[in-house]
C-alpha cells in the first residue's frame, strides 16, 4: 500500500519561540515604522501571504497589484535568518523518530503542506535540523487556501504514483478541514493552540497529544 503523509510546520514539527511573527513585525517597521504591527492578525494554521496581506489591510496600507507584499516578504525572509537564532525554539517530541521510521519504508512518501512561504519553511527546518527528512511539498505561496495547498501537496509528493492513503498531520483546525476538503485521512495534534477535543470536534480521524509515542502514530498511519 502505498501511503503519502504530508506534515504542516508550525506548533506540529517544531517550535521557533516565535521567530516568525518578531521577524515579520520587524519587516514592518523597517518599511513602514509601525511597531507591533501583527497585534491583533490571526496566524495559527494561516498562511504567510494570508498573514501580512491582512497586516497591510489592518493598517491602511494598499497593495492592488503586489509589488508591497513582495517587498515585505523579502525583508521578511531577511529578519527570519537572524530571529530564528535569537528565539529558543525546539524539535516537537517524537517527530524525528517518526520521520526516520516513515522515510525507511519504500512505500510511503512524506512531505510538507505548510503556510510557510517555501524559502521560510527551508529556514525553519534547517535551524533544527529537520531539512534532511524532506524533499517536497507545498507552501504559502503556491495556493489561495489551505485545502488547494494540501492537494497540491499530495500532488507533489506522490509523483506519479497514486496512493491509497494520503495523510495530512496538523495542530490546527484548519489543517483538518483542508485534509477533510480533499478527502485525506486528518490527523490532529495538539501541540499548539488547539486540543485534542477541539481537533475531534471539526473532523479529524485521529488525535495525539504530541508524537512522543511515535510508534503508535506510526503502526496507525500505516496499518
Amino acid at each position: 500500500m502505498f501511503v503519502v503523509v504530508l506534515f504542516d510546520l508550525d506548533e506540529t514539527l517544531l517550535r521557533t519561540g516565535g521567530a516568525g511573527v518578531l521577524a515579520m513585525n520587524r519587516a514592518f517597521e523597517d518599511l513602514f515604522g509601525i511597531a507591533n504591527a501583527l497585534d491583533g492578525i490571526p496566524y495559527a494554521g494561516r498562511m504567510d501571504p494570508q498573514i501580512l496581506s491582512d497586516a497591510l489591510a489592518k493598517h491602511g496600507i494598499r497593495d492592488a497589484t503586489g509589488p508591497i507584499l513582495s517587498r515585505l516578504k523579502e525583508r521578511y525572509l531577511e529578519h527570519l535568518r537572524q530571529t530564528l537564532w535569537e528565539r529558543e525554539g525546539y524539535v516537537m517530541p517524537g517527530v524525528p523518530q517518526l520521520l526516520q521510521a516513515l522515510l525507511a519504508q519504500p512505500e510511503v512518501a512524506v512531505g510538507l503542506a505548510t503556510g510557510n512561504f517555501r524559502e521560510a519553511a527551508w529556514l525553519k527546518l534547517q535551524r533544527y535540523g529537520l531539512n534532511s527528512f524532506f524533499a517536497e511539498g507545498a507552501f504559502g505561496e503556491d495556493a489561495p487556501d489551505r485545502a488547494q495547498l494540501v492537494a497540491l501537496a499530495a500532488q507533489r509528493v506522490a509523483k506519479d504514483r497514486v496512493p491509497q492513503r494520503t495523510i495530512v498531520v496538523g495542530d490546527t483546525p484548519r489543517d483538518v478541514e483542508a485534509a477533510l476538503a480533499c478527502g485525506f485521512w486528518a490527523v490532529g495534534v495538539a501541540t499548539g493552540r488547539y486540543s485534542q477535543e477541539e481537533l475531534k470536534a471539526v473532523g479529524a480521524h485521529l488525535t495525539f497529544p504530541h508524537l512522543g509515542d511515535w510508534e503508535r502514530a506510526f503502526n496507525a498511519f500505516l496499518f
